[in-house]
């Protein structure tokens, strides 16, 4: 593809853009950045002289016949009226450097239609087009001239065309034919007097004009309205002309069609070939698809004047287009373009009636010329600099707005030297094109390292997803080692105020090869083994990690709950969490937001990723306050109940009660029997004396999941502590010989006893000792031996003894209705508890 330089001048820098409005309004222009301002600006000073805001971001704008106003649609689907300040035409300069802010009310609303998606304004007529259901509306609205306050219309008249939406091969195609606005141009024949006048609207040709839209528009010289469908097809009818009456008083619609492109119209203009004035009609599709009609004279053997189509195609997608004389200026977003179109449309061989190129007939035209001007997105027609050169303004994606002179021997590649007077000129225009392309270049750099940089941090991310997930799915393989990043945890008291409280440090270990950096967020979620009906709760504690290097641990802290508030066992769940938005930093995260929205808004909602870690379990024995023994070993201290209290209190008085005396409470006393070789194979201990077993296993008892505080102080088979309701517990192993447990001889277990005056405190150490004896019969690694062969005599009065409770437990239900009695029943049914307890099984 050929290419020249242009001389490109940045005149002003709005910040990056997605879409722009340009008009020129003689040495000024009048600019949308697709906000809610429109910016008149000044070619000459090049500075912003006014600011018009609006209630929502403008999409299209245009100037009224007599350039005093502007007519602005929004986003709202609401069409704005407005006066240009007097002054925008020529600044004063006693005004200073600010741009005069002008502010349009909803008082200035013309159209209040909320279909509205295009509109234009000739002959003091506005015509907007709107997608109601299943049609395309056109309506006319007759305005008056232009006055000093918003102009009232009168609705003129009304046109529909059925939308089609079921020609599209894909969704894609048919997103595209309903997405975009038409495009809507008003054409003058060039023999009407008020065509030279309204130099903004395209002219055309006479002969062509009555060609295409017919006779009565050309003899009352009507302008015509030509719209470019979403869905590629082309209609139009004459503003002007009345409606017509068949012979059967019917109403002939005015509205045709007479083309479709099969793609959205991006641009409809007239071009000049020639010396004969405007005889091409010129319209151009937003996938680069161009259709040239041209009139064909009447040929000297007689046959009438016809048009030719032609369509031809060019790489796409087309962004914005103009039209000057013979070559039609167009952007793909990638570089700006122009198309000599005196080439492209050759003389036909033949004089056919209308025709069109069919698909495989599309010629792809070869003179298109690369002006290296990179991302422009909205340009205004052309005009002519004194030197005799074509300039255009243009408007970039970052922002600018730029004019782009071209030089004048543009169409001639084959210059083998310039002149001496003009190497500066070409020095120029090659920095200017080298600007453009260092421009684009540091664009695309950043956005790839940007990428790159992302692509490795979600890399990592998933590394350490496999590397967790993995664990999981091989756990029973891999029970014995220790996952490469988990999460341990020590229980401790501690007292605040004269109060106290139990704490849980949780230690994160990082063994993995990966680096736990920003982003990842531990999450804690300790869980009451209560159900939420019958008052358990459920919190979650999160920690965010800053960086954790391989082999690195960090420790957090969280309260659990402080004395009775506290129902054990509770569960701790931990986990790791990282949210898809830490892959970008603030900055890169912003640079995405304005270059890739699709993509922040998928970072911003997906959510996060959560990776569980491992589950512990904190029970009685991980919240007992171990303390050194009492001298007096072999006794728990009694507790004195609050009428004790009560009564003691009264007597250092002297106040004397006839109550009587309530009983003191007794330890209450539960034992497990564990057999000892079951505990010397599991634990480790073959060649230990009965003293070291016993303490060993108190140890181990101790120890539990959690590293809990003072097992150092274990050095007996006795331990003293208090528990989590602050009553005072004992604990007691010692080995005993079973005599007449099984046939082949006597068998030695450890007797683990509880003994404390609370009940709950009983309970719950004793169902903290059998989960750990559970959790050591479940290992993996037990080796099933031969049963031993017990007496039938101990089983038979086991079995009684079970009996006997049972039906004592029967006899507490109320015989009417089942239901059990209110009095003394929670002492009775404890008395059971320790009676179901007085001769434990033993556990092999």
């Amino acid at each position: 593809m050929e290419g020249v330089r242009c001389l490109v001048e940045c005149w002003a820098d709005f910040g990056d853009l997605l879409s722009a409005k340009v008009i020129s309004h003689g040495p000024d222009v009048i600019l949308s950045t697709g906000t809610e301002h429109i910016f008149v600006f000044s070619g000459q000073e090049r500075r912003v002289k006014t600011v018009l805001q609006f209630e929502s971001p403008v999409t299209s704008l245009a100037l009224s016949a007599d350039q005093c106003s502007v007519y602005a649609l929004c986003e709202n689907n609401l069409l704005y009226w407005t006066r240009l300040s007097p002054e925008s035409s020529s600044f004063s300069a006693e005004q200073g450097d600010d741009p005069a802010l002008s502010v349009v009310s909803r008082d200035s609303v013309l159209v209040k239609d909320g279909n509205v998606l295009s509109f234009t304004v000739a002959e003091d007529i506005l015509i907007t087009v709107s997608l109601q259901e299943s049609f395309w509306s056109f309506h006319l609205y007759e305005l008056p001239r232009c006055s000093t306050r918003s102009p009232v219309f009168q609705k003129r008249a009304g046109f529909q065309v059925p939308a089609v939406t079921g020609l599209a091969q894909n969704d894609v195609d048919l997103q595209a034919r309903t997405s975009s606005a038409p495009s809507l141009t008003c054409i003058y024949p060039n023999s009407s007097p008020k065509a030279h006048a309204c130099k903004r609207h395209p002219r055309l040709d006479p002969l062509l004009f009555r060609l295409l839209f017919g006779v009565d528009a050309s003899l009352i010289n009507s302008p015509i309205i030509l719209c470019g469908l979403p869905d590629g097809r082309l209609v139009f009818f004459p503003l002007l002309l009345p409606a017509l009456i068949s012979s059967r008083g019917e109403q002939k619609p005015q509205i045709r069609i007479f083309y479709s492109l099969e793609q959205p119209v991006a641009f409809i203009g007239t071009s000049v070939i020639g010396d004969q004035g405007p005889q091409c009609l010129v319209v151009i599709g937003q996938r680069g698809r161009i259709l040239l009609i041209r009139a064909n004279q009447r040929s000297s053997v007689g046959k009438a004047a016809d048009c030719r189509f032609v369509e031809h195609i060019v790489p796409g997608p087309v962004v914005c287009a103009c039209v000057d004389g013979e070559h039609l200026y167009y952007s793909t977003a990638t570089n700006l373009f122009s198309l000599s179109l005196s080439k492209t449309l050759t003389p036909s061989s033949s004089s056919s009636s209308i025709t069109a190129a069919s698909e495989g007939d599309i010629t792809r035209p070869g003179s298109a010329v690369c002006l290296n001007v990179c991302r422009v997105i909205a340009l205004t027609e052309p005009s002519i600099s004194p030197a005799g050169s074509v300039q255009l303004l243009a408007v970039s994606l970052s922002g600018r707005l730029l004019q782009v002179t071209l030089p004048q021997d543009s169409d001639k590649a084959n210059v083998s030297r310039l002149a001496s007077s003009q190497a500066g000129q070409k020095i120029k225009d090659l920095l200017a094109g080298i600007g453009n392309v260092w421009e684009r270049a540091t664009v695309e750099k950043q956005q790839l390292e940007l990428k790159n940089n992302t692509l490795k941090r979600l890399n990592h991310v998933l590394n350490i997803c496999h590397l967790l997930l993995s664990c999981q799915k091989n756990d029973q393989e891999v029970c014995d080692l220790q996952p490469p990043i988990s999460c341990q945890g020590a229980a401790k008291w501690n007292t605040l105020l004269q109060k106290d409280s139990l704490v849980l440090t949780c230690i994160l270990e990082n063994q993995s090869s990966c680096v736990l950096d920003q982003g990842w967020t531990l999450c804690l979620q300790v869980q009451s083994s209560l159900s939420v009906s019958a008052g358990g709760s459920s919190r979650t504690y999160s920690f965010a990690l800053m960086k954790l290097d391989c082999g690195q641990k960090a420790e957090v802290t969280l309260p659990l709950e402080s004395d009775g508030d506290l129902f054990l066992p509770v569960q701790i769940h931990c986990s790791l969490v990282y949210t898809l938005q830490s892959l970008l930093n603030p900055e890169e995260y912003r640079q995405l937001s304005v270059s890739d929205t699709s993509l922040s808004r998928l970072l911003t909602h997906t959510g996060c990723i959560c990776l569980a870690l491992n589950t512990l379990t904190l029970d009685w024995l991980d919240a007992l306050r171990i303390g050194d023994p009492t001298q007096n070993g072999d006794h728990i201290p009694k507790q004195i109940s609050t009428w004790e209290a009560t009564r003691i209190l009264l007597s250092s008085r002297q106040i004397h009660t006839d109550e009587p005396v309530m009983p003191k409470a007794a330890p209450h006393t539960v034992a497990i029997h564990i057999s000892s070789e079951l505990l010397r194979d599991r634990l480790n201990l073959h060649d230990c004396s009965s003293t070291l077993l016993c303490i060993s296993v108190l140890k181990w008892l101790l120890c539990g999941t959690l590293k809990t505080e003072g097992q150092e102080v274990v050095q007996s088979p006795v331990v003293c502590a208090k528990g989590p309701d602050r009553q005072a517990v004992r604990l007691l192993t010692k080995e005993v010989i079973l005599s007449d447990f099984r046939s082949e001889g006597p068998l030695s277990v450890v007797e683990v006893q509880v003994e404390s005056v609370s009940m709950s405190a009983v309970c719950g150490l004793h169902h903290a000792v059998l989960r750990r004896v559970q959790a050591l019969l479940k290992d993996a690694a037990v080796k099933h031996e031969k049963p031993a062969e017990l007496r039938g005599q101990r089983l038979c009065e086991a079995v009684r003894h079970m009996e006997r409770l049972y039906k004592d437990l029967q006899d507490f239900r109320d015989p009417v209705d089942g239901v059990m009695k209110t009095r003394r029943t929670s002492e009775s049914l404890f008395h059971l508890y320790l009676q179901l307890r007085e001769k434990p099984l033993v556990i092999l």
